[in-house]
């Protein structure tokens, strides 16, 4: 079957409503990025009449769907250690439940997994919990295009999607990056964690943001021509030189 691309779509609502991978979405489509564009035509499984890819080493075969499974989206610096551990399973029930042979993950890519997510704590480990999920329905908008003054779906601008995704856990955040930079408790850039707030200084004072996702990483929508809510690194040199501190709003 196919599937058109709707407004706000990426890859992993797709690939969750079509109780599908993202991987098995990109290799279907030959896909190089996850960019979309509204219109286009996916295909989600494979003609009879489309030629057979080339010969590998078959995985284990995935186990049947239980009861409860649902779709994870893989973060940058998630392990199977901590994804079980966030959901109250085993390293090698996840294996199972994927047809894993190994333990190498790539983010953005979906894993199913049964349990629910750790409840909120006040402990860094409860913490840390936490921002994993805050990241995973962050990621949720990857692709949503970035529109001034937006605080949606429809389209984000970097203060708007900040203050969109922690409103999804109860959290209120200011709705300019100024004002969130006031907000919580500092933040060493040593010292960050997934779920941290960080912000620049690209045009008079603080005035960008975005939300930390771990490996030197962060989710945030950019602008226009960078398609939106996309990933970037804090090491590249625009957000390097302009960096100007972080903040935890998770307690």
């Amino acid at each position: 079957s196919s599937y058109i691309v709707q407004p706000g779509d990426n890859l992993w609502t797709i690939a969750s409503a079509q109780g599908m991978t993202v991987n098995e979405i990109r290799q279907l489509n030959v896909l190089s990025a996850d960019l979309l564009t509204v219109g286009q035509v996916l295909e989600l499984t494979t003609s009879p009449n489309q030629p057979a890819a080339a010969e590998t080493p078959a995985p284990a075969a995935p186990a049947a769907d239980p009861a409860g499974a649902s779709l994870y989206v893989i973060q940058p610096g998630d392990t199977l250690w901590t994804i079980a551990q966030l959901y109250g399973t085993s390293v090698d029930n996840i294996r199972t439940l994927n047809g894993l042979t190994g333990d190498a993950l790539f983010a953005g890519e979906s894993l199913k997994v049964t349990g629910t997510p750790t409840a909120v704590s006040v402990s860094r480990s409860g913490s840390s919990a936490t921002g994993s999920r805050v990241i995973a329905k962050a990621a949720q908008y990857l692709g949503t295009p970035y529109r001034y003054g937006g605080a949606s779906p429809g389209g984000f601008d970097c203060s708007g999607f900040t203050s969109y995704v922690f409103q999804q856990f109860g959290i209120s955040l200011n709705r300019s990056a100024a004002g969130q930079y006031g907000q919580g408790s500092a933040v060493s850039k040593a010292s960050l964690i997934a779920g941290d707030l960080v912000f620049f200084n690209t045009y008079g004072g603080v005035s960008h943001v975005g939300i930390y996702t771990g490996n030197g990483e962060f989710i945030h929508s950019s602008s226009p021509q960078s398609g939106g809510v996309i990933y970037s690194a804090l090491s590249e040199s625009y957000y390097a030189s302009r960096y100007v501190g972080a903040r935890r709003v998770i307690r």
